[in-house]
């Protein structure tokens, strides 16, 4: 949109200040007089009447026996305000995690976020991310498929307890996953070879996600930085989630090669 527009200097006009959006938002709710306006909005009268006066230019309200009141157009106005502050709150949310990820995110289902739990590291507890993956996963009630570009010691113990407890696992990792686990956790990786109940496949570039979803249609999604670290888990559910997770992990599977075979 040209920022020249006439639209675009009317949607400046309704984000210029926070009263102007309180005073459509109040009357989409119920018709007012300036004076009821003003014991609900924190604006001088001078003030309301100014704001009415741009809306009634813009056709937004109308006065009618000394009450102001929205037309259609003006109620569509604020709705679609209302949504965009709503998107805007849930970027500043969930940033933490969607700067991290990649391409993988640009079909992520609305409900992901509309209905999802972010955990995010900070500062003062930098591990609170890893933490909450870690314990989302030791709690899992089915079969699960997962991805992950890290090897870390919760993990396997993690999937250890899934394994004693029945659960089977589909697990994708990369290179650098296989070539850490060989160096620093021989012991798991032999058991993983071994046991019936998880298929690993090592992946043939790089992983950049974690990604988890089980037979519920629960998953988690994890976020990590330059250094692999884990910035942002997204716990989620929903079918349409799950459907896509399951896509993304089948993409994943399909160009990796079974850790069987590489050890045949």
């Amino acid at each position: 949109m040209d920022p020249d527009t006439e639209d675009f200097e009317d949607v400046q006009f309704l984000t210029g200040s926070p009263q102007r959006y309180a005073v459509l938002s109040s009357l989409c709710a119920s018709a007012a007089r300036p004076c009821e306006l003003c014991d609900e909005i924190d604006a001088t009268r001078t003030t309301i009447q100014r704001i009415l006066a741009g809306f009634r230019e813009r056709q937004w309200v109308v006065k009618r026996e000394r009450e102001y009141r929205p037309t259609v157009t003006g109620r569509r106005v604020c709705q679609q305000y209302r949504s965009l502050l709503g998107e805007v709150e849930r970027a500043r949310e969930f940033g933490p995690l969607t700067t991290h990820l990649d391409a993988i995110a640009d079909d992520l289902p609305t409900e992901a976020l509309e209905n999802g739990r972010l955990t995010a590291g900070s500062d003062g507890n930098p591990l609170a991310a890893v933490n909450r993956f870690t314990e989302w996963f030791r709690g899992v009630g089915s079969d699960v498929r997962a991805l992950s570009p890290i090897v870390a010691q919760p993990f396997n113990e993690v999937g250890a307890e899934l394994l004693a407890a029945g659960t089977s696992i589909e697990f994708v990792i990369d290179q650098t996953v296989l070539e850490q686990s060989e160096q620093e956790y021989g012991n798991a990786l032999e058991h993983g070879l071994d046991h019936d109940q998880i298929s690993i496949y090592v992946h043939e570039e790089p992983l950049t996600f974690g990604l988890v979803v089980d037979e519920t249609n629960r998953c988690c999604l994890a976020a990590y930085d330059d250094h692999n670290n884990v910035r942002a888990v997204l716990e989620t559910s929903g079918e349409d989630v799950a459907d896509w997770a399951r896509s993304v992990f089948e993409q994943r599977r399909e160009r990796s090669k079974p850790l069987s075979v590489l050890y045949s």
